[in-house]
Order: C-alpha cells, then structure tokens, then sequence
C-alpha cells in the first residue's frame, strides 16, 4: 500500500486537502452544498486528514508538522485574529452587551464543571485517568472555544496536553449544538418582540455603532509586515517564557499545579497581551490589509494538521460527551436569560452576546443582523475581543475541572 513517508510528503497532501474543501465549498453544485450543510467546513477541515491516520497510511516516526503549529502557525493565528480589534470601541459603545458577553463567558465557566459532576454521577467511570484523553482536558478545549472561537480551543489543547482523540469528539460537539443553538436564536428572532414581553423588558436600545474600516487590497509592504509582526512576536514570546515559568517554577514549588511552569503557557500570555497591545498601536491599520483573512488560512492549516492523529472510533462514544455538551450550553442559557431578566434588557442582546461567545467572530455578525444591524459591527468588535479572553478563562476552567477529576 502506498504510504505517505515524510513532512513534505504529508504537508503536500493536507494542502490538496484543504484545497480541495475549500474549491468545492465555493461551488454552487447542489450536491455540495448539501454536503457542507452536514459537514461544515471546518470539520471536513480536521475530520478529513484523520482518515490518513485512521487507514495506516502515514509511516513518519516523529513528524515536525506539530512543531510548525506550536511555534508558527499559533502565534501567527492569534495575532492576527486580534489586530483589528477596536477594544476602546467595544468599551465606549457597547457596555451593556459587553457586559453580558462576560456574564456568558460565566455561564460557560461555572457550566462545564457542574455538567461534568451531573453527568459522572450516573457514569462514574467516565472520571476514569485516560492520560492526554481524559475527559477533563477535552471539556477545556471546548471552553476555550465556547469562549473565544477555534484557535483558543487549539491553544488550549496544546496547554493542557491533550490527547487527539478526545479533542476531535469535542470539536464534534461544539459544531453540533453550537450549530443548534444558532439556528435557535435565528429562528426566534421574528418573536423578539413577544419574548421581550415574557422578559418586562425594551426593544433594543440603539447604541453608537463601531466604525467598520473598509478593507483595503495589500501590496508587498503590507503582506510582509503581516508576515513578520507576528513571528517576530512569537519570537519573542519564545525567549521570555522559558524564562518567566523557570523563575515561578524555583520560586513557587506549587506552580506546576496550575500549568505555571510550563513555558507554552507563558508565551500564549504574552501572544495573547502583545497582540492586543499591537491592537492600540497604530499597526492596527494593518488590519485592513486582510489579517483576518491570513490569520484565518494559519487556523485552517492548524486545524488540518491536528486532525492527523484524530481515531474517528472515539465518536462511538459521543452520546454521552453530546449529554455533557447540552448540559452545560443549557446552564450558559439559563444564565444568559436570568441576567437579560434581571437588569431588563432585549432579548436580542442576550442572542448576541451568547453568540459572542459560543458562535465567535464568524458567526456573531449573522446573529446580530437578524436582530440589528447597527449592532453588527459591536457584535464583530467583541466576539474578536474573546478570543484575547479566552485563554485565560479556559485556563481557570480546567484548573476546576482537573480538581473534580
């Protein structure tokens, strides 16, 4: 049988790949899409080079493909993701639904753990030490990502070590009932009138509408300065952190309880603050050059590339990791709706900020334009503004999650 042999070998393949994926999701066939309706994209992304794994066809012994994701792809990603965020727009314009976008980030907290106990009491065994697969590191892949978006569920995996297995059945279960609850929310949006009523609560307060700078074409210049400022950032990520989780690790014999030492966790805090810092300097005005789009083609290529150790025969158990999803997205729910109630806002700035969290930058837009359109630019602002968020309310939430385990 014909097998893929080395790095460039295999690089080679996933790029036919994600081509691939991405030639025919662009087609107006029926057949694709009806396909990418069932499969979206960004699974088809990390499902599809699994099945190089799951068909023996890869004989690398040591692969340098996760190296390039770690120390290249991750800080390009995040960086870029977050240089066209307008973080004095999103304080200044939009304090009430920012305001629930943190009282979601909550909900989405506190839910994963008691999702965790309510579940584990009917399956004990489910609690059970599985190494890089135990339950606990996957659940906290999925807050990164219910949080912030993709590349902090990526972030954390690679934090918290964990295992492929378990994070392709969570990848499965944010697709699915984060796919589920959107359409909810769409669905309700004609009866927001009706649901603010059961609220005893205003339609939708106009608020001072972010500015949306129009995108721009880039030449050379600004390619290679978004090319550049994020390696250079990673480059210097690299060489604090090895030097900061030394020094807490000698100064502080405890740190290793909390990931402390680790010096991947400094450099995903100093990525994380130094993008956002570049965010209010004015190379923000990159950012109109299609960061986006480039910090969008690193996730894809990140997401390819963990899917190459994913064992599809791990979704045979997804039943009861769906039973532990819907828990705790119906705790983020019940949180949501009870602070909308309670300070007397729109329902549609509960559907938005939830979707600021659970949907991300992709998503959160399409929500608030079913409701708002002048909120869609503030809905954009902090979705993006989550993904600087993210990591570290992923981190405290596994740090409780590990304790329960």
């Amino acid at each position: 049988m014909l097998k893929i042999t080395n790095d460039f070998q295999l690089f080679g393949v996933l790029c036919l790949f994600l081509g691939g994926i991405f030639y025919t999701a662009g087609l107006k066939n029926r057949f694709f899409i009806a396909l990418y309706k069932l499969i979206p994209v960004m699974v088809a992304c990390y499902f599809l080079p699994s099945l190089l794994n799951t068909f023996h066809l890869i004989e690398i012994p040591d692969s340098h493909l996760f190296l390039l994701v770690q120390d290249y792809l991750m800080p390009a990603c995040l960086c870029l993701l977050l240089l066209g965020l307008n973080i004095r727009a999103v304080f200044s314009s939009g304090g009430k639904l920012l305001l629930l976008f943190f009282i979601g980030s909550v909900g989405v907290f506190i839910g994963g753990p008691l999702a965790l106990l309510a579940v584990t009491h009917f399956r004990p065994e489910m609690l059970l030490e599985q190494g890089d697969n135990s339950l606990w590191r996957g659940m906290a892949t999925l807050a990164g990502n219910w949080v912030g978006g993709t590349a902090n569920q990526l972030a954390i995996k690679q934090l918290f070590h964990v295992g492929d297995d378990i994070f392709g059945v969570f990848v499965t279960v944010n697709v699915l009932l984060s796919g589920i609850w959107m359409s909810l929310l769409l669905l309700l949006a004609p009866h927001e009138t009706q649901i603010n009523r059961w609220l005893r609560s205003a339609s939708i307060i106009p608020v001072t509408s972010a500015e949306q700078e129009t995108e721009r074409v880039a030449d050379l210049r600004h390619l290679m300065l978004l090319l550049c400022m994020p390696l250079c950032l990673g480059g210097l990520a690299h060489a604090i952190s090895g030097f900061l989780a030394q020094w807490c690790a000698s100064f502080w014999p405890g740190a290793s309880q909390y990931q402390l030492h680790l010096p991947f966790l400094w450099r995903m805090v100093i990525l994380t603050t130094g993008s956002v810092l570049l965010s209010l300097s004015p190379a923000r005005k990159l950012a109109v050059y299609g960061a986006d789009k480039i910090g969008s083609v690193c996730l894809y290529l990140m997401l390819a590339i963990m899917g190459l150790k994913m064992n599809i025969a791990m979704l045979l158990q997804l039943p009861w990791f769906f039973v532990i999803g819907a828990i705790w997205l119906l705790i983020h729910i019940a949180v949501m709706l009870l602070a909308t109630w309670y300070l007397r806002l729109p329902f549609g700035y509960m559907a938005i900020a939830s979707q600021c969290n659970l949907g991300g930058a992709a998503s959160a837009p399409v929500v608030a334009s079913a409701y708002n359109k002048g909120l869609v630019p503030l809905a954009l602002l902090i979705a993006v503004f989550g993904y600087a968020w993210a990591n570290f309310v992923a981190w405290a939430c596994g740090q409780w999650l590990q304790r329960i385990s």
